[in-house]
């Protein structure tokens, strides 16, 4: 066990390198591509209008990006398109961990030109899948077996976000909780994801800066109204949480159903978003520039409240069409506007309002409230606003599960399930669970019903007027002594039942099975389950702990299996009713 995890360890760190090279190509090709697109092409400076800013271009670069986006995801990988998050999370749950080693590839470029052409994504679904990509190739290069493999899927993922995001412990989080719908997480994963997180942070600080993502200054939470005010901003974020994924994914079915080449959806959803940035260009891209003028307060409040709106159907049309980007970065960008206009409401200072409503929004809409809680915080190294928060983002989360269950979509990740009870990786685990620590004798009664054993020197013609009356299946043989010294069942002999010629010249030790396999009463459950593998039996003899040789009687996989059901229904309903 011991060397087990070490060797796990060791692939947490190797898996952090490769996750920060990964993020370094990543972000130089989007990079490259901002500067073709938005830079030379329509006039942007540092993400943001510049002074030969042509509007009449946008178009041109957004239809143009999703068409070359298309191009390459539907030829070479189409598992590649939308926001590459889900298509991890559906990679742990139904596909054993294992992804194309073409897909990281083509995710890599295909995001970079859709979100450097001013598409309204971001980079942390594109990071997601490519990191989960190189970490599925790397299990397979090592021959990991498939929880394993499932396990250093999620470690590449936190490595991948590490690096980018700056944010060791909310990377990590959000790799073992964005699974699970419900308040849930991957727990034997969290020490690798960590430590594969904080080695890609901190080399990704040595190759690249230790700052934060956005700058925001210090503020003293300290006045009873001021958390009433971050409470109103929680409600008001699980509203436009429980609005955002319905909005998405609804666009996304309706150009799934358009009859037209896929590979020419994203251009129409690039012109789409080019249109309404043509008026709005906030809209474009991740947004983290417009993100840091709302902390700022530089955003007039009526701006602001139609970016809210704007930048979900930017986001849909950019990645509902088949567009490659992520959903992380425009869930933040809508959720600081939401911060910014109840700052405005509340006239107070925008960064701190801006700042947690980033969280509440995509904390509720994704449904991994704490990975976005830290996330955030240490995006923005806004760590004196924990309290209020954790307030907002709990309050949004409970107001989105409560709304959202009135829609068809209630998740911005619909590859996500419940809980680990309703993830085929975990399929038949909770069975071992269940009957953890017990014993053969906690299911096995002698009492409950005789068993008729068999002589070794019965003549098989007599076997044969038995078997008429009795309704066993397997058949214990004994010797003189009474000792148990052999087995057969009905199939065994089946063959021989049709024959009667033969009936008079063998005795029951000719057809039975000296190499019986018996389990005892303080054996453990799991080693008898195993048992009934070993020959796809069904029924075991047991004998006595200190006896070998003395027949108590048998058990039947049908007993465990109905004593399994027992237990189950009695955990059931000992468990909470409230799922969260």
């Amino acid at each position: 066990m011991k060397r087990e995890y070490t060797k796990l360890f060791i692939d947490a760190i190797l898996l952090g390198l490769i996750g920060v090279a990964a993020a370094q190509a990543f972000t130089f090709l989007v990079d490259s591509a901002e500067h073709l697109f938005l830079e030379r092409l329509v006039g942007f400076e540092d993400g943001v209008p510049g002074a030969s800013f042509s509007p009449y271009l946008i178009p041109l670069a957004t239809t143009l990006g999703g068409l070359l986006s298309g191009l390459i995801v539907y030829t070479l990988a189409p598992e590649a398109e939308g926001h590459g998050t889900d298509a991890a999370i559906k990679a742990f749950h139904f596909s054993e961990g294992k992804i194309r080693p073409r897909v990281p590839f083509v995710k890599m470029l295909a995001s970079a030109i859709t979100i450097g052409s001013g598409g309204s994504a971001g980079r942390e679904g594109p990071v997601v899948q490519i990191s989960a990509g190189v970490a599925s190739i790397y299990a397979t290069l090592t021959k990991r077996s498939v929880p394993e493999r499932r396990l250093l899927l999620l470690v590449g993922m936190a490595a991948g976000l590490g690096a980018v995001f700056r944010s060791p412990i909310g990377a990590a989080m959000f790799s073992v909780g964005i699974l699970y719908s419900a308040v849930d997480i991957e727990a034997p994963a969290v020490l690798f994801c960590l430590l594969a997180s904080v080695t890609a942070y901190a080399l990704n600080g040595f190759l690249v800066s230790w700052e934060p993502l956005f700058k925001v200054p210090d503020f003293l939470i300290t006045d009873l109204s001021q958390y009433l005010a971050f409470a109103s901003l929680g409600l008001c974020s699980g509203l436009v949480a429980s609005v955002l994924p319905e909005v998405f994914y609804r666009t996304r079915d309706y150009f799934r159903n358009l009859r037209i080449p896929n590979v020419f959806k994203p251009a129409i959803g690039g012109l789409g978003v080019g249109l309404l940035a043509m008026e709005l260009p906030h809209i474009l891209g991740g947004g983290y520039p417009w993100i840091q003028a709302t902390i700022d307060g530089k955003l007039p409040v009526g701006l602001m409240l139609i970016l809210i709106f704007a930048k979900m159907i930017a986001l849909s049309l950019t990645v509902g069409s088949g567009g490659s980007g992520g959903v992380f970065a425009p869930s933040l960008f809508i959720g600081a506007m939401v911060g910014g206009v109840l700052a405005h409401v509340f006239q107070q200072a925008p960064a701190p309002y801006v700042v947690v409503g980033m969280l509440s929004v995509f904390g509720a809409a994704a449904r991994v409230p704490l990975a976005s809680l830290f996330m955030v915080i240490e995006m923005t190294g806004a760590f004196h606003m924990l309290g209020a928060a954790a307030l907002s983002v709990t309050i949004s989360y409970v107001i989105q599960k409560f709304f959202a269950g009135a829609f068809k979509y209630q998740s911005l990740y619909e590859g996500q399930v419940p809980t680990k009870f309703d993830s085929p990786a975990h399929r038949g685990e909770f069975f071992s669970d269940i009957l953890y620590g017990l014993k053969v004798k906690d299911v096995f009664d002698p009492k409950s019903k005789e068993w008729q054993v068999i002589p070794e020197d019965m003549p098989f013609r007599k076997f044969v007027e038995f078997f008429h009356e009795t309704e066993q299946h397997y058949f214990p043989v004994v010797d003189k002594e009474g000792n148990l010294v052999g087995i057969f069942s009905i199939n065994d002999v089946r063959p021989l039942l049709k024959d009667e010629a033969v009936w008079d010249l063998l005795i029951i030790k000719d057809v039975a099975r000296p190499d019986v396999i018996v389990v005892t009463p303080s054996e453990d459950i799991h080693a008898a389950l195993q048992k009934f593998t070993v020959r796809n039996i069904d029924q075991l003899p047991v004998v006595a702990d200190d006896d070998p040789g003395k027949f108590l009687g048998m058990l039947s996989r049908r007993e465990v299996i109905s004593f399994y059901n027992r237990r189950l229904s009695q955990v059931r309903q000992q468990r909470s009713p409230i799922s969260i």
